[in-house]
């Protein structure tokens, strides 16, 4: 529940150190590098080009992406790869690794296959042109204008065929079927050419398209070649190039042999990138540079002894935030609490005096999604899962954290699926101390119960927070009125007790009469009467909690209907075994995604809306260390 202490840190430092000085900081990732006031300090701000390696890494992007064809492929060897450690002198030794050949081999490769891809492209499309006219037995050559005569190929929509035969019997027009479709007819069509302006008249009328050869076909067709002559020639010249295309493959994957040393050049760049967008954050002069950022409290010493064993022409000061400051913000919970910081990021991280709501809601949040889910089968197979996930696939970071707290909720899902559920649709009652489908009434009061706890508990979290910020009255008399209110009205509406009726009652009145800030007693008592109002705001909060009821329910009931459903395929002969074994994984698997992913979003609906509005102001800025920036390796 609390939050780790941040110190501005100002390093001030001879020029020549400055990128061994960057270097360090990036290893060590203690600081976030902030913009140093130049003005102020009158110092010149520090600039570098990093065009040419922005070119480089481009390059290298799409060199790795043209390689990664011949990556090893599957889900389980991906999953459980390990990058390749690398330290700070093969980081050195990498740098002098000459890429550009091999880039250029690439490149010339990458470029070469596009352009014949394109060529097969244009070559199939006039060959689809060419297809339904393969049954014209004339010369290509041949089809040309006479002193007498037009000469056309065209299409003719197959409705107007018998009007183009009607014009035939009448005019000087004859005209021949190449091949008829489902729609269109392809015709080779002769006129007399003094009738040229009114003939091209009526076939527009008719809706006559005239296809031509292009100027490539032409160029492959001999003086005798027929349509399907050029169609030959023309899958000949999409043959080669495909064989030219598999050759161009085959020394693409002999590249491929460089790709770990790619890759390792890559994420170098990459951080020598960071570094130098680092770089034109500080201030300097032709002797020395300054820089400044934030620094967890805890590590501002270690930082010190780091910087000072690299050189002894360097200064390290630390000091607190000012008040008009704002300092990133870092989480800090015991090891049981870290993974459900998860939960809490996705709402925001807290502002300057407020805390971290990570700890009181850890314990709930562990409670919903279990009773949530109610089926101790999959919290166990989650469990073991997450498990067998940390252990061999070896995650870090975010995923790592993720990975733990999947197992958490397994645990969670399993106790109290065994109490109130079953282990993949089938109960066991000598467990059970609570049956939802039999007595659901028993189950929707203890979602309400915890529910009201919960938000009563919120409550209480914004008194310490107003006393924390010395909001005295307001905290103490108003949210503590709250706090006697809720449970004495529940208490006395239960016992009908007068001494829970006047318990409710003074806690009223506090709201009542300090529940406004305004100074004006009439504004004050007034507003703090509307305040009372939320009361009903409270009640639509408990009553959310009925959700948990329902999600509880629907995976019992759904993991009970794939039982069903395996009962019944075991009755079909021969095969039966086989279906019942299909439905039964397939369906708990699907049930089981449905259920944790229903309950983790509903669960984290109910701590962002019903639990956080009650003390909780997010809109911190996160934590952003200066540090190695990487994709397929590994730092260290």
């Amino acid at each position: 529940m609390a939050i780790a202490e941040v110190q501005k840190v100002q390093i001030l430092a001879h020029a020549g150190v400055k990128m061994e000085i960057l270097s360090t900081l990036q290893e060590e990732g203690l600081v976030q590098i902030e913009r140093a006031n130049v003005e102020e300090l009158e110092l010149e701000s520090s600039s570098h080009e990093v065009s040419h390696l922005e070119h480089r890494l481009h390059r290298l992007s799409s060199a790795l992406v043209y390689l990664s064809r011949w990556e090893e492929k599957g889900f389980a060897k991906k999953l459980f790869a390990q990058k390749p450690q690398i330290d700070r002198q093969t980081r050195e030794e990498i740098l002098d690794f000459d890429s550009l050949p091999v880039l250029d081999k690439i490149e010339k490769l990458e470029a070469e296959k596009n352009e014949l891809l394109s060529e097969i492209k244009f070559f199939e499309k006039e060959e689809q042109f060419l297809n339904p006219l393969e049954g014209l037995e004339l010369p290509l050559r041949s089809l040309k204008p006479t002193d007498s005569t037009e000469i056309l190929l065209g299409s003719l929509p197959i409705s107007q065929e018998e009007a183009l035969k009607d014009l035939a019997e009448k005019e000087a027009i004859w005209f021949e079927v190449i091949n008829r479709g489902k729609r269109i007819i392809y015709l080779f069509l002769v006129y007399a050419k003094g009738e040229k302006d009114r003939f091209e008249q009526i076939l527009k009328d008719l809706n006559f398209v005239h296809l031509y050869f292009t100027e490539n076909m032409l160029n492959m067709a001999d003086e005798k070649d027929r349509v399907k002559d050029v169609m030959e020639k023309i899958q000949g010249e999409i043959q080669e190039k495909e064989r030219r295309l598999e050759k161009l493959e085959k020394e693409g994957q002999d590249l491929f042999i460089h790709r770990e040393k790619l890759m390792l050049l890559h994420d170098v760049l990459l951080s020598e990138r960071a570094k130098i967008f680092s770089s034109g954050l500080l201030g300097e002069t032709d002797r020395v540079f300054y820089m400044e950022g934030w620094i967890r409290s805890s590590d501002a010493e270690k930082l010190e002894s780091k910087l000072k064993s690299c050189t002894d022409a360097i200064e390290v000061y630390s000091r607190d935030p000012l008040p008009e400051e704002e300092p990133p913000v870092i989480l800090k919970n015991p090891r049981p609490g870290k993974p459900f910081e998860l939960v809490t990021k996705l709402y925001g991280l807290p502002q300057r005096g407020s805390f971290d709501p990570t700890l009181p809601m850890a314990p709930f949040f562990f409670l919903f999604v279990g009773l949530c889910v109610s089926e101790a089968g999959y919290g166990l197979l989650a469990a073991l899962l997450s498990l067998l996930l940390i252990k061999f696939a070896k995650p870090k970071g975010g995923l790592l954290q993720f990975l733990k707290l999947f197992t958490l909720l397994g645990i969670s899902t399993a106790f109290l699926g065994a109490l109130i559920g079953g282990w993949f649709g089938f109960p066991i009652r000598s467990l059970m101390v609570l049956d939802p489908l039999q007595d659901p009434l028993s189950f929707l009061i203890l979602a309400l119960v915890l529910g009201f706890v919960q938000v009563w508990f919120g409550t209480l979290l914004n008194m310490i927070n107003g006393i924390k910020n010395k909001l005295y009255l307001e905290s103490i008399f108003a949210q503590g009125g709250w706090l006697l209110l809720l449970p004495a009205l529940v208490i006395y509406l239960q016992t009908k007790q007068s001494i829970w009726g006047i318990l409710s009652l003074a806690g009223a009145a506090g709201i009542v009469f300090f529940g406004s800030p305004s100074r004006n007693p009439f504004a004050r008592f007034f507003g703090g009467l509307y305040s009372l109002y939320g009361i009903s705001r409270y009640l639509a909060d408990v009553l959310s909690y009925s959700r948990l009821l329902a999600l509880g329910l629907a995976t019992s009931v759904i993991a009970m209907v794939v039982n069903t459903l395996c009962q019944t395929a075991l009755g079909i002969p021969w095969v039966g075994w086989l279906l019942a074994a299909l439905i039964f994984i397939g369906g708990h698997l699907f049930n089981l995604g449905i259920s944790f992913l229903g309950g983790f979003v509903h669960s984290m609906r109910l701590q962002f809306v019903e639990f956080f509005s009650k003390f909780f102001k997010s809109g911190g800025k996160p934590f952003s260390p200066f540090e190695f920036e990487s994709k397929f390796v590994e730092f260290i």
